[in-house]
């Protein structure tokens, strides 16, 4: 019996001495991946510093969220209420895809990044709410009068009233139909036979419609991006811009060829071709916010935030975010740098009073721009004297491709937007690239459609910046409504007896691989001396084996800190936010001090 007590008493005594002198081979440790209930994990908030610059650009993120609150009211009284600026005239439906191979039905997604959820067979569902009726434009449309018709009809009505009879047409109507070879994007007016037609872009948004079109997106990133080639030989993949179109020629080899893997090396080493990946991403971005934010649920009907869409292609993307901000900086520029140059336009040639609102209205917009510190410097590209002329021609030619390469986007309203964004971010280029603040009179021509659509590529940006921050206080409302409430949390019964620690709770060994395979040992009268052996015996032997699982734990664990710790250190070279440590040492007290 005594020697039963005396064994009872140093069950618990050895349980502790093995934890306290073997724990700290099992505790050097990555932190788990999911966050504690008190705040959001990095999933649902983007790892971005507000106060950090965006990188290539002058300004900080918040800077550009305060900037985007002071002109984001200009933005939509100018996109939605001035006929110039609500209407645009593309060639939508007569341009052919330069790439002959490509099914577009088959431009479906098969990144986990692009994931939306979707029904899969669309006769569930009601007809209006089907791809190919979410693809359609709606609104009036009128096809684009040639010079002769335009002089029969005068500056009134040259479009005889087909966009409605409350629409100023002067404003709309496009008179100059000559191209530039500055230009950094193909011109919708290039083809001499086929003018276009003016759309509304008021009664067709850019939302959600169920397309893809991860065919057209790998093409702008993998043939047009300034990526590192492999050294398969010493022609392989080099671009030819003597052809009309080396996008065209070129796209099925570069596709073999980046076949085998989902990432491309990109040339960060020149700033010029870091902001063309920039702007391509940026532009990527700006669009999954937007399919994000305004999504339709094919099931209930209703349109509204997606935040899983929201936390699959942008909450965990902090670079693509960046690369949002990046174009947001850009295409305020650009319209700040036209100020000049908007004092003397004529909008509406036939209407005095809705040609002096829409001027008022847009140099307000260009004025609040004006009156904050610069946001970005395109004094700092195309410097070096021996390169700068090819590069910014290569820069030029290869825009031009991922404005053709639109032609190949298998539905109506993104195709609207995709060509239309894309004339905006080529015209931001060109005013900034190309335009001299200072000589007016000598700068390239400025086409309505370019005017149009670098205003409206900036309102489409602008909402995306206003998206994005809702969602993000969407989710950490989501985040902070799940947690349980102070009474729904039951404490541990198991409390120390002690008036200093009434109210603890007592640490739980039991959860230690060491002993989690059994309950709190019993000690009864009725076992016998080789039974207490056997059971002290498994202890120690228990202790043994999770002591050796500890140490070759450890090799495994530092090449995971090795890696994370490089990852950190090339986030923070290339200019990126550097994520938050995933990692710690940490020392396991002993009883008595919790």
């Amino acid at each position: 019996m005594f020697l039963t007590r005396e064994f009872a008493i140093m069950r618990p005594a050895a349980k502790d001495f093995y934890l306290a002198i073997f724990f700290l081979f099992g505790h050097a440790h990555a932190k788990p991946t999911t966050s504690t209930p008190s705040e959001p994990s990095s999933a649902e908030v983007c790892a971005i510093d507000p106060t950090a610059i965006v990188s290539d650009a002058c300004a900080s993120y918040s800077t550009l969220d305060t900037l985007n609150d002071a002109i984001s009211p200009y933005l939509k009284s100018i996109t939605q209420s001035t006929d110039f600026f609500a209407y645009y005239r593309l060639n939508l439906f007569d341009q052919q895809c330069p790439v002959k191979s490509w099914d577009d039905e088959t431009g479906t997604c098969g990144n986990i990044a692009c994931k939306v959820d979707t029904l899969e067979d669309e006769k569930d569902i009601p007809v209006i709410w089907r791809v190919e009726e979410l693809s359609k434009l709606e609104g009036p449309k009128a096809a684009h009068p040639g010079r002769q018709l335009q002089k029969e009809r005068g500056e009134q009505r040259p479009l005889q009233g087909d966009l409605g009879e409350d629409v100023g047409e002067s404003c709309v109507v496009e008179y100059d139909d000559e191209c530039d070879d500055r230009d950094y994007c193909v011109p919708e007016d290039e083809s001499a036979t086929a003018k276009g037609d003016y759309v509304s872009l008021v009664d067709n948004p850019e939302r959600f419609t169920g397309y893809a079109g991860s065919d057209v997106w790998d093409a702008i990133y993998k043939e047009n991006c300034f990526s590192k080639e492999p050294q398969l030989s010493a022609s392989a993949g080099r671009a030819d811009f003597s052809h009309p179109f080396q996008a065209a020629n070129d796209l099925r080899t570069v596709i073999q060829k980046h076949s085998l893997s989902n990432e491309l090396e990109l040339d960060d080493e020149c700033l010029e071709k870091r902001v063309f990946h920039r702007i391509v991403s940026g532009m990527h971005a700006s669009v999954s916010t937007h399919i994000c934010f305004d999504y339709l649920n094919q099931t209930t009907g209703t349109w509204g935030p997606n935040l899983q869409c929201y936390q699959d292609r942008l909450a965990t993307h902090p670079e693509r975010v960046s690369n949002l901000y990046f174009d947001y900086a850009i295409l305020l520029r650009a319209v700040t740098k036209l100020r000049t140059y908007l004092k003397n336009y004529t909008f509406c040639s036939g209407d005095p009073s809705e040609n002096r609102d829409t001027k008022n209205k847009i140099l307000k917009l260009a004025n609040t721009a004006a009156a904050y510190p610069q946001i970005f410097d395109e004094n700092t590209m195309f410097q070096d004297p021996d390169v700068s002329g090819d590069l910014k021609e290569d820069f030029r030619n290869r825009f031009r491709n991922v404005s053709r390469l639109m032609d190949c986007v298998g539905c109506d309203k993104c195709r609207l937007w995709g060509k239309l964004q894309t004339v905006g971010y080529g015209t931001a280029l060109k005013v900034l690239f190309e335009y001299d603040e200072l000589k007016n009179g000598e700068n390239p021509p400025l086409r309505r459609t370019e005017l149009v659509a670098l205003v409206n590529t900036l309102d489409r940006v602008s909402s995306s910046l206003t998206a994005l921050n809702k969602m993000r206080d969407l989710v950490t409302e989501t985040a902070v409504s799940s947690l349980p409430e102070p009474s729904e949390q039951k404490p541990s019964a198991k409390l120390k007896d002690h008036p200093e620690a009434k109210g603890a709770i007592e640490p739980d060994f039991s959860s230690d691989d060491l002993f989690d395979d059994e309950e709190e040992p019993t000690i009864h009268p009725e076992q016998t001396v080789w039974e207490i052996f056997r059971d002290e015996w498994n202890l120690v032997w228990r202790t043994y084996i999770y002591v050796l699982k500890s140490w070759v734990s450890i090799p495994p664990k530092m090449f995971r800190i090795i890696v994370i710790e490089l990852s950190r250190v090339w986030s923070f070279w290339l200019g990126l936010p550097v994520q938050e440590r995933s990692w710690e040492f940490q020392w396991r007290p002993q009883k008595d001090e919790l």
